[in-house]
């Protein structure tokens, strides 16, 4: 069969769908074959734009997971050094019930308004836990877990009649980092800067008071962007994976297993279509799993005499 001029490169079913058709002219294959162009065309360009839509979504939870990753390991790694894992569940907990408490009481409250709330509960209940470490060592763990617990029991009662309870309950327990902008990483950059320059410019900030200063500002930020639950495992996870059998910890190590966490998580997420806070609580743990065991093989076999050495 002669073919009309341009056929080549088009789909094959069109061929066999025209020669159905009683003697076509050449002419009205021509302009079925430019039409099915331009539409397979379209298509590909409608699946292009898609994608660009995606990454557009995606990269500003890839750039605000690494960021609060990258801060919150220094702080994680010391927490575990104080025997003080609950601070960090507490502390975001607390934060979450100021902003939850000002949506509720208060109609439409300022972006500053909210920020003034939660840093001023949590940095009230850091100094308080503070205050334990000094006068009763022996219980402040149980006081920091209680605190949580008293914590989340408020906030669901502050959300027991509200319409969008459920949704509200969720944000504040497991994020919506897959849905943060550019601009909600920009409004909360200069916490985050804040917090990096005085961990790094001032080594004595990291013991005492400073040191859960610097955290109730990092969390009060995090937890808008992640939820308590990411924020707990980018505090504690990763800082597990870097833990040595010394008790010392490898910062690296510790920084690597977040990274791979939280690509991982928001790429599985996005993928799913699946909320993106369990992922990456899921993935940090996987990750921390995984890089305990590589390291305390490769520590093993590292250790062992060589046989031919005997």
């Amino acid at each position: 069969m002669n073919r009309p001029r341009g056929w080549s490169g088009f789909p094959t079913g069109l061929e066999s769908r025209l020669s159905s058709y009683p003697s076509p002219s050449a002419a009205w294959r021509g302009s079925i074959t430019c039409l099915t162009f331009l539409t397979s065309r379209s298509r590909c360009w409608k699946k292009y734009m898609i994608n660009t839509e995606i990454l557009e979504i995606i990269m500003p939870a890839f750039v605000t997971g690494l960021l609060c990753t990258a801060l919150h390991v220094p702080l994680g790694i010391e927490v575990l050094k104080r025997g003080i894992v609950f601070i960090d569940l507490a502390t975001a907990q607390v934060a979450g019930v100021a902003i939850v408490a000002l949506n509720v009481w208060v109609m439409e409250p300022s972006w500053a308004g909210i920020q003034v709330a939660a840093f001023g509960s949590a940095a009230t209940f850091a100094f308080f836990f503070r205050w334990v470490e000094k006068i009763m060592p022996a219980e402040q763990e149980a006081v920091i877990g209680s605190c949580f617990i008293v914590a989340a029991s408020v906030t669901l009662l502050l959300l027991a009649n509200s319409p969008h309870g459920g949704e509200e309950l969720e944000h504040v327990l497991s994020g919506q980092i897959l849905f943060t902008s550019w601009s909600d990483l920009a409004a909360f950059l200069p916490v985050y800067l804040l917090v990096a320059g005085l961990w790094l410019g001032y080594p004595n900030l990291r013991s005492g008071q400073g040191f859960f200063l610097l955290f109730a500002l990092a969390i009060t930020a995090s937890v808008q962007l992640l939820g308590v639950y990411v924020v707990f495992a980018s505090l504690i996870l990763p800082a597990l994976a870097g833990r040595r059998a010394d008790g010392s910890y490898n910062l690296l190590r510790a920084l690597l297993s977040g990274g791979v966490a939280v690509i991982a998580g928001i790429l599985a997420s996005a993928a799913a279509d699946l909320p993106a806070g369990p992922f990456l609580v899921l993935c940090f743990a996987v990750a921390a799993i995984v890089v305990r065991v590589v390291s305390y093989w490769t520590s093993r076999s590292t250790s062992q005499p060589d046989p031919r050495q005997a």
